[in-house]
């Protein structure tokens, strides 16, 4: 009998610790600013999986969560994470996303960008999932840092492709970059498809799939990741063209420079880029963000 209750007492101290400590998964971080900063969905998930562990929480982190997604072969998606979450035994998930992401105070020339010094501002959203219920409370944070860049880089910040007129997202490209094509039609629906070839001259090329467009989704895009086949693009000047179906005259065109330097990676979570003002400023959203989903996933201590 005395067995019995000793077996009783210990199962219920591991159900109170369970409730006061909840497991909690986190996702990579969505990058919906376009930062196009290496390693940000894994990287600033770590970051924010360690923190959230520093506060007494049993995390599951996203390297976790991913590596069961390769295991099972299932695509990235905020269902597959929550599967993900449920089958590795967690009670919350917490999906993150950069929304924001902008430097200030910096000398530049047109879209090319060097920065020696900077003000960087960023915001970060999260939803957090009850997974017994379903549940979801949604949260912001904010970060801002000012000084010196650590290194000097080039940066060719992103645009959006659908405001209007055919667009790639950018004017400058380093080598191996996806290029981001996309056209807004006016009279919807059509169905379009791109050429890409050097400036000065028609081959190689690379022609794009069929896109239609829908009066309720009038912009269409394309992804380029310039290859000509099995060859990869040279440094230089490239235009693209929008063709019409059934049009053989091209509607639209738009050029862009793949540019022969080196990419200096800003990878997240290495000592170069937490030093630099991007990295404070995202260290601090985190940890705004860490403190409110603290304040949601640890349940109150009663009294």
């Amino acid at each position: 009998m005395r067995r019995s209750f000793t077996l009783v007492l210990i199962l219920a101290v591991v159900m109170l610790a369970g409730a006061a400590a909840p497991r909690v998964a986190v996702a990579p971080f969505v990058d919906n600013a376009g930062t196009g900063l290496a390693n940000i969905g894994i990287g600033l998930g770590e970051m924010l999986a360690q923190r959230l562990s520093a506060e007494g929480l049993f995390v599951i982190p996203p390297g976790a969560l991913q590596a069961w997604l390769v295991q099972t072969g299932m695509p990235a998606s905020p269902d597959a994470w929550r599967t993900a979450a449920m089958a590795m035994g967690g009670d919350a998930l917490v999906l993150p996303a950069v929304e924001r992401f902008q430097a200030t105070t910096m000398s530049f020339t047109l879209f090319l960008f060097t920065v020696r010094g900077a003000t960087v501002q960023t915001d970060l959203s999260a939803e957090v999932v009850t997974l017994a219920t379903g549940a979801i409370q949604a949260v912001a944070a904010h970060g801002e840092a000012s000084g010196p860049a650590s290194v000097e880089v080039a940066l060719h910040f992103p645009f959006d492709v659908c405001l209007g007129g055919f667009r790639t997202d950018k004017s400058v490209y380093f080598g191996g970059e996806s290029v981001r094509l996309g056209y807004r039609d006016l009279a919807p629906p059509s169905s379009f498809y791109v050429v890409v070839h050097p400036v000065m001259s028609p081959m190689p090329n690379w022609t794009s799939a069929v896109a239609a467009s829908a009066v309720g989704t009038p912009c269409v895009t394309w992804t380029w990741n310039q290859m000509f086949g099995p060859t990869l693009a040279s440094p230089g000047d490239y235009v693209a063209e929008l063709y019409r179906i059934p049009n053989p005259i091209p509607i639209a065109t738009r050029t862009f420079s793949i540019s022969a330097a080196a990419a200096v990676e800003l990878v997240v979570g290495s000592p170069a880029f937490g030093t630099a003002p991007w990295g404070e400023a995202l260290a601090k959203a985190l940890d705004d963000l860490t403190a409110k989903l603290v304040a949601i996933l640890r349940p109150p201590t009663g009294g």
